[in-house]
């Protein structure tokens, strides 16, 4: 059954915005964005509450703590492993109404006239298919340990 918002719908396995989970426990949750017609450039995650909580302002502390802690690993995770020229952090919530931090890796040699947030619109940017975005998964997992 589908709910009115898309983030929870995720958590339960549903809806287009299911990507591979790379960590998840009982306060947040990070994956990276599902593949969908085309092969996206590698390394775009996203680290969630798992209750639904519109905003940063809805948080708990330990909810808040958890984040925190999940969005450096990401960060770190991402840099180790695919070396990129930078990564992006960004909090959001006016797509969709439930918590959501964005952390992307920016690949080295990207044009600079592309835009942070839309490395996929480098024609020339390296891609990731489904058995690349899985092993991708598994060598991030390995550094979400507590």
């Amino acid at each position: 059954m589908s709910s009115p918002c898309p983030i929870c719908d995720k958590h339960r396995g549903l809806g287009p915005l299911v990507g591979p989970v790379i960590f998840a426990d009982d306060l947040v949750a990070v994956t990276h964005r599902p593949l969908d017609q085309r092969a996206p450039v590698p390394g775009y995650l996203f680290v969630e509450t798992i209750r639904h909580a519109p905003t940063l302002a809805d948080l708990t502390d330990d909810e808040a703590a958890a984040v925190g802690w999940a969005a450096r690993r990401a960060a770190a995770a991402l840099r180790a492993e695919l070396a990129p020229e930078f990564v992006f952090s960004a909090i959001t919530g006016r797509s969709v109404d439930h918590f959501h931090q964005h952390v992307l890796a920016r690949p080295t040699g990207t044009p600079p006239d592309t835009h942070w947030f839309d490395v996929d619109s480098w024609s020339d940017g390296p891609r990731v298919d489904e058995p690349r975005l899985a092993e991708l998964v598994a060598r991030l997992s390995r550094h979400f340990h507590r």
